[in-house]
């Protein structure tokens, strides 16, 4: 299905706009009931740097089942492509933004939850927003494209920040609880109750959710995601002080999709070759989906004390603990002999291996071996841990009604120990089941991460124009011991230069102001990387960005606008090569991926977003982006003398053209939005040999909320949402040369009652 273009749907915009028969005055929920309070909810906050924020239209367009991170997809610059509907599977998660990527290989964006890092979003030793917020919790997420925020705390944001907002808990007493349905035997269970106030200006919730859906892909025994989480908030408000702690706790088994090439997608757009039904051969089971497994357990603690010294200075004091444990799994169709380091296929009559010296694989007549011989295969698992504790603290002095000084710090230390075992399959010829004990230990590391931050900036009020000069710096220790063969210490320290960030906000008017900002981003090199050796890293720097931005922000009744134009140069680009793309499955490979410099990248473009208020009830949202990224130099990654990224080819997975239109209905009673996002063709690889179609993908929903006086309920609501609603098929996001499947249409149906 071929998609409108990025002109006829701005256009169409344009139009609904224009049609509008007047302004109306904007509400936070969009209805008329008394007792919300009315405000003005901007699209973008009134700083230098641009950046947008979700709107609660973006959120009840998404399941009550679904990812955090669905919401974030209708701003402008942003692409997020997950392997379901759901975004049930961490593994098959990607996110772009400006030519900046999160996904397998890169890690180039921050993500924080209330400004508390989330100590990375890599598949090994992360964990992104989602282990840590449920959608019911969530108020909104801000988005810094580009420049970010100074303060913000992060070791990846060279493209700018998500930061994830929590709700906070409700004034009065209030249980809710939540039951979701949908297709692919998708089910939840949210239940929150909320304290109302404990005394002393204090309130607080605690929350649990319980969900389940099988993969979209397949029948029967096709995989599936099973998530446990939850969740507990405290707010006190004081004379001079608010404090707030908050902990969750998510724990998630995941069964994975996989990255099919362009050729296999054309073959077949609804497959991803994994497979539902055990055979008994090892070659096919290697590719049974249940044991393609992600199996993560996620514990954050954090508090926050802000204390009001008089009217002028403002001090905020954040610590965290952050604890990560899980396992990745997968299913090699062979054994490893550990006293000859031969892979074998085989046992013989004597249950001795049959070693594969020769390549035969599991082609027994190709063997010189007559005898009679059992097939035999493995489960792989490959533990992560984490644990992380730190510190941010800032300070917000006033010196005068011209001059705002600001700075802090930010300090976390972390542990992140990885191992990788084998496990013998009992009998390949019934099921994947294994021996407990592994057969085998092929690695054991243990990394150690000490990070400083401080940053300071000075803040001019001169008349209607503002003016921000900053600095900031990263201190980054890095440390890789090897636990399994006592091999030397590898270390490397990853510190940046003093960076610079400067903005300035002009103010045309009470409602429009014009902005602009420019700073030099900053990502360590990964612990990972120590893999490599001591003499590999001792020549590697942390990657940097310039990031310049200068745009326009209106904010007004019932209209709010952005417009923002954006330059980035991006230089010491360090990427991976994901072993997947190669032939087979290298399940022996100590590191998942192969680790290479490709060199910098230039973009610039075009960010717009539109929300307007047609009437009381009636909204339209609007967002347009308009993206050139290039690599700068050419690059020979695998040594053959030919440049496998050339000066000029376009950025890899980076969409040239996005557009949203949204049209939202919302009268305090029904409420229903229709939105579609339409993204252009972009380049899978480096090469520019692959080209990915454009899409567009509509979502729909439709909702009832009835407020009940007295009685047993205080609420009651009903909500039908149906993501994709023409069934697009397309290629969403994934590595060079490995792609995932667009979801299919899915329905699901959501029911929730307030006591």
């Amino acid at each position: 299905m071929k998609g409108p273009t990025v002109s006829q749907l701005s256009l169409l915009a344009l139009a609904v706009a224009a049609a509008a028969p007047g302004f109306a005055a904007d509400t936070a929920t969009g209805n008329s009931n008394e007792n919300v309070i009315e405000e003005v909810v901007a699209v973008g906050k009134p700083v230098a740097q641009g950046n947008n924020i979700t709107t609660d239209a973006m959120k009840s367009q998404q399941s009550a089942i679904t990812s955090v991170f669905a919401s974030v997809d209708n701003l402008p610059g942003i692409s997020i492509s997950e392997g379901d509907t759901f975004g049930s599977d961490d593994w098959s998660t990607s996110i772009s933004a400006r030519g900046y990527s999160i996904n397998l290989n890169e890690q180039q964006l921050g993500i924080t939850v209330d400004g508390i890092p989330n100590g990375g979003s890599n598949y090994g030793g992360g964990a992104k927003a989602n282990r840590f917020l449920d959608g019911e919790n969530m108020e909104k997420v801000e988005v810094y494209q580009g420049a970010g925020d100074i303060s913000s705390a992060s070791l990846e944001a060279l493209g700018g920040t998500f930061n994830f907002i929590s709700a906070d808990p409700l004034t009065e007493e209030n249980l809710e609880v939540g039951l979701t349905s949908g297709d692919y035997n998708a089910r939840r269970l949210f239940v929150r109750a909320d304290t109302g106030d404990l005394g002393a200006n204090t309130y607080a919730y605690v929350s649990m959710s319980d969900s389940y859906n099988n993969r979209w892909i397949g029948d029967g025994s096709n995989g599936h995601t099973d998530r446990t989480h939850y969740e507990a908030k405290i707010v006190s408000n004081q004379t001079n002080m608010r404090l707030m702690g908050r902990i969750s706790f998510d724990d998630s088994s995941e069964n994975n999709y996989q990255g099919v090439t362009l050729d296999a997608f054309e073959q077949n757009n609804d497959w991803d070759h994994l497979t539902w039904q055990w055979t008994g051969d090892p070659d096919i089971d290697q590719y049974y989906a249940e044991t393609w497994g992600t199996l993560r357990e996620n514990l954050m603690a954090y508090g926050s004390l802000e204390y009001f010294a008089g009217d002028s200075t403002t001090v905020t004091v954040k610590p965290y603990y952050h604890q990560m444990k899980g396992r990745g799994d997968w299913s090699p169709p062979y054994q490893y002999n550990t006293d000859t380091g031969y892979t074998y296929y085989y046992v013989d009559d004597n249950g001795d291996p049959i070693d594969d010296t020769t390549g035969c694989g599991s082609d027994l007549s190709c063997y010189s071996y007559t005898g009679d011989a059992t097939r035999v295969s493995s489960y792989r698992h490959t533990h992560y841990k984490k644990k992380r504790y730190g510190v941010l603290t800032d300070v917000e002095s006033k010196l005068d009604d011209l001059q705002t000084l600001k700075a802090g710090f930010w300090y976390e230390t972390s542990e992140r120990p990885e191992s990788r075992d084998w496990h013998k399959v009992l009998d390949s010829s019934v099921y994947w089941y294994y021996e407990n004990d592994p057969y085998f230990t092929q690695y054991e590391y243990s990394y150690n991460t000490d990070t400083l931050m401080w940053y300071l900036q000075d803040t001019l009020e001169l008349g209607d124009l503002q003016v921000s000069l900053g600095v900031k710096q990263y201190l980054v220790d890095l440390e890789r011991e090897d636990d399994l063969y006592g091999t030397d210490k590898v270390t490397a320290d990853s510190d940046s230069d003093v960076l610079p960030n400067v903005g300035v906000v002009y103010q045309l008017s009470d409602e429009m102001e014009i902005h602009s900002s420019f700073s030099t981003n900053f990502a360590a090199i990964k612990d990972e990387m120590l893999n490599d050796g001591q003499t590999a890293v001792n020549n590697v720097d942390g990657e940097e960005s310039d990031n310049f931005d200068l745009g326009l922000r209106y904010n007004g009744t019932g209209i709010n606008a952005t417009l923002v134009y954006y330059m980035v140069d991006f230089s010491n680009r360090i990427t991976q090569v994901s072993n997947s793309t190669l032939s087979g499955i290298d399940y022996l490979n100590a590191a998942d991926y192969s680790y290479i410099n490709v060199g910098g990248i230039k973009s610039h473009g075009i960010e717009a977003s539109l929300r307007f208020n047609m009437t009381d009830y009636w909204e339209v949202y609007s967002s347009l982006t308009a993206n050139s990224a290039k690599y700068t130099k050419d690059i020979d990654t695998d040594g053959d003398g030919d440049a496998d990224i050339t000066e000029d080819n376009m950025v890899a997975a980076a969409p040239e053209e996005m557009a949203v239109i949204s049209l939202n209905y919302d009268n305090g009673r029904y409420h229903s939005s229709l939105s579609g996002k339409y993204t252009a063709a972009r380049y899978g690889d480096t090469a520019n040999e692959d080209r990915l179609d454009g899409y567009t993908v509509v979502d729909f929903n439709l909702g009832y909320r009835k407020e009940v006086d007295a009685g047993l309920f205080r609420a009651a609501e009903v909500n039908l949402v149906i993501n994709n609603l023409l069934d697009e098929r397309y290629l969403g996001g994934g590595v060079e040369g490995s792609y995932f499947i667009g979801a299919a249409r899915t329905a699901t149906a959501n029911l929730t009652v307030e006591f």
